[in-house]
């Protein structure tokens, strides 16, 4: 579906350009010709993928080739792409149980054939809305499976079949090379080589360019014309050395360019500008009209290599942009960069829910510095690092003053969270963005057409009509978000987190940043700011991403079990990151201002363990809810013997449907209905447990679980009207009641 409303926009927004500059009603016809021929190749792409996918399969063992650029280690951890002898592509992964084992993937440096075993697993669909799709990133790969639990039993080099073969292992082997060579520069300087000369993006990229990512420049390092421009000319003043005439060299180029496709990583915004660069030196590019042959056979062929490539954000970004330049090259520095903002803005807010209002000026300022100042130093540094390796710190000097700039413009105010508009409203956005550019008679209509259309999506993101309660599939681990009418408050319940273990020196990787998921879905629908954050108790797995929500949302009170604020955990995991959060540790039947819920456990201090689980209760739509944490069943027989008359129709098991939790009478008394389970797919703790389901069975007491259903919402309105959705079942309504 997502396909198809884009390659829907494409051709409107191509009709539009041709009708409207180049006055060229004929092509209205081929361009709907062509938009139908790529539709059915997208099917057959799809279909074709869907039936190379494998089984799931517990213990498979097989040979993979494996290009050295593919290899990834960090600690115990390895990852790599492999092919199967079938021509199957698996995303391999796994941990490794020595140093030296670790020591002998590391020497790898040239195509080998490695002997694995593992479990062979289907790639699923993305368990929360809005959440990153992993199935899809891996099918524009074409990866069908996963192989994870991974032994490397043993590996050997390959000697290339034939001399295509060769050649593709040959590059390989040289990108390899060079990202040993650029891990060797100082830091920063080595995430700007790693990123920009052969498209490795690792820990420290996400670390390091958070204020790039927080203005919107991450465009900037996504291989693309400025790279190429950078590439060609380099080549060209080496033949010109060497007396080659231009003739040859234009030959030359041509065949040296595709070698740069795979050094410099492949991504479609990089296939876009090699093709475009490799026609163009075959022609004049003057004329609008040439100029749009060019782009359009260039995405014609780049959708037929990786049909999945107008999917991602780059290369919506890379083709739209790239498009849009064919007719305002022309426009003054200011006035392009202001265009192409305002064109990029929608599918940004897609793919990211936010903007910077400083966005247009940054990049105003920072992409003259970035294409004149910041490529030729990282260039210069990386070609003199192994003559001169003192020069790389003094370029590295000059690299840090940019960055240092960056970083200071990113955290001026200006943040705006909008949250995602759905994608037929984006692809409207889009359309009436370029009528503002192409009609420039009716621009202060469309203007305000264009304004007010972003005003009706705000709010209604920002004030829906309805609240929802929802289970977020964190894994294993317990978070959960609530959320009144038109947003009148917003709670959250716990935040996920992984557990973590000790490991020798040689096993501990970098630490990897992420988003919690829930983080990520609040930003999603554009919430901002957090009224209460709810922690139950001090387990990792519910409030070990706590501090990653509270550095990354404004939050005006997190509220714990009394006792549980002098625990190790909360004084590691939370206490860092309060800041101007109010920490309010609370009791049974104690009142919390802007807290939808009463509090019906600890009824004693504690020391935030299991037994001492903030539970919460509260009525929603129809139904009563009550939220436990890792409650046990003792704790449950004292709230119901202390609350006698309690009724929740919904209950989230304690304990992710452990058998520690949930006792017969406390869910006979409070008349259970529907118990929800948190836990995560193939977790090492067997949740949840066979006993619970049967307490469940016997109680007549349907059980929803995030392993099955991933997200699991509850709709509700001020009117009583109710629904649920589960995010991989992939509709809203259901037999649950």
């Amino acid at each position: 579906m997502t396909s198809h409303v884009w390659v829907l926009t494409l051709l409107v927004v191509y009709w539009m350009i041709r009708v409207c500059f180049l006055r060229d009603k004929t092509m209205i016809y081929w361009t709907f010709f062509a938009g139908f021929i790529f539709a059915m190749l997208f099917w057959w792409h799809s279909t074709t993928l869907n039936q190379q996918t494998m089984a799931s399969q517990p213990n498979w063992q097989g040979s993979l080739i494996v290009q050295p650029d593919e290899l990834k280690c960090q600690g115990d951890y390895f990852q790599f792409t492999g092919v199967d002898e079938k021509g199957h592509r698996l995303r391999v992964s796994g941990y490794l149980k020595a140093a030296h084992e670790k020591q002998q993937l590391e020497k790898i440096r040239r195509p080998v054939k490695i002997l694995v075993r593992g479990q062979i697993q289907t790639i699923d669909q993305p368990g929360n809305l809005n959440q990153f799709n992993y199935r899809t990133y891996c099918f524009s790969k074409g990866i069908t499976n996963l192989l994870s639990k991974t032994t490397v039993v043993s590996w050997q080099p390959i000697q290339a079949s034939n001399p295509i073969v060769g050649i593709f292992g040959l590059l390989h082997t040289w990108r390899n090379n060079m990202r040993l060579y650029c891990q060797q520069l100082p830091k920063l300087m080595q995430t700007y080589a790693l990123s920009l000369l052969i498209g490795f993006k690792d820990e420290a990229f996400d670390e390091d360019m958070e204020g790039v990512t927080t203005l919107g420049l991450l465009h900037l390092f996504s291989l693309s014309g400025l790279h190429v421009f950078y590439f060609c000319w380099l080549l060209r003043q080496l033949f010109l050395r060497l007396r080659v005439t231009k003739e040859t060299t234009s030959i030359l180029l041509i065949c040296f360019l595709p070698a740069f496709l795979i050094i410099g990583g492949g991504s479609g915004s990089l296939f876009r500008s090699i093709m475009m660069a490799e026609l163009g030196l075959g022609t004049t590019l003057k004329r609008r009209h040439t100029q749009l042959n060019v782009w359009s056979i260039t995405m014609l062929v780049n959708l037929v290599f990786d049909p999945y490539v107008i999917l991602s954000m780059g290369g919506q970004l890379s083709y739209l942009l790239s498009f849009l330049l064919i007719f305002v090259g022309s426009y003054s520095s200011f006035r392009r960069a202001w265009v192409l903002n305002i064109v990029s803005l929608p599918i940004i807010l897609f793919h990211t829910y936010q903007w910077h209002l400083l966005t247009s000026f940054a990049n105003f300022l920072i992409i003259p510095i970035f294409s004149n100042f910041v490529m030729p130093l990282v260039i210069m540094s990386a070609a003199t690092f192994w003559l001169i390796p003192q020069l790389s710190s003094w370029f590295t000097v000059g690299l840090q003053l940019f960055h240092q700039l960056v970083t200071l413009l990113s955290k001026l105010p200006g943040q705006i969270i909008f949250g995602k508009p759905p994608l037929a409203f984006t692809a409207v956005l889009v359309i009436i963005s370029l009528a503002w550019i192409a009609f420039p008679r009716y621009k202060r209509r469309i203007s305000w057409l264009l304004l007010s259309c972003y005003l009706m999506g705000f709010i209604w993101i920002h004030f829906p009509l309805h609240g929802e309660v929802t289970f977020v599939d964190v894994g294993q681990g317990d978070s959960i978000l609530i959320r009144m009418p038109f947003n009148r408050s917003v709670t959250v319940i716990d935040t996920g987190g992984k557990v973590g273990f000790l490991k020798p020196a040689w096993a501990k990787g970098p630490e990897k940043k992420h988003t919690p998921p829930v983080l990520d879905y609040l930003h999603s629908l554009g919430i901002s700011k957090v009224n209460t954050l709810c922690l139950s108790h001090q387990d990792a797995d519910h409030i070990g991403d706590a501090g990653v929500l509270l550095a990354g949302i404004k939050v005006k009170q997190v509220v714990i079990p009394k006792g549980m604020e002098n625990s190790r955990g909360f004084q590691s995991k939370v206490k860092p990151f309060l800041q101007k959060s109010a920490l309010l540790p609370v009791l049974a039947d104690q009142k919390v201002a802007n807290l939808p819920f009463e509090i019906v456990h600890p009824f004693v201090e504690g020391k935030g363990e299991n037994h001492d689980s903030l539970t919460l209760w509260a009525k929603f739509g129809d139904d009563n809810f009550i939220f436990s944490g890792d409650l046990d069943q003792a704790g449950e027989r004292d709230i119901i013997a202390r609350y006698p008359q309690l009724q929740a129709s919904v209950v989230k098991l304690g304990h992710h449907g452990s058998k520690t939790a949930s006792a017969k009478d406390y869910l006979s008394q409070i008349r259970a209905k529907i118990g929800v389970i948190s836990a995560g797919k193939n977790n090492h703790y067997g949740h949840p447990n066979p006993e619970t389901l049967q307490t469940l069975k016997q109680l007549k007491i349907q059980s929803v679980s995030t392993i099955d259903e991933g997200m699991i919402s509850y709709r509700f309105t001020s009117h009583g009207f109710t629904n649920w959705r589960f995010v991989r079942r992939n509709y809203e309504k259901d037999t649950v009641h």
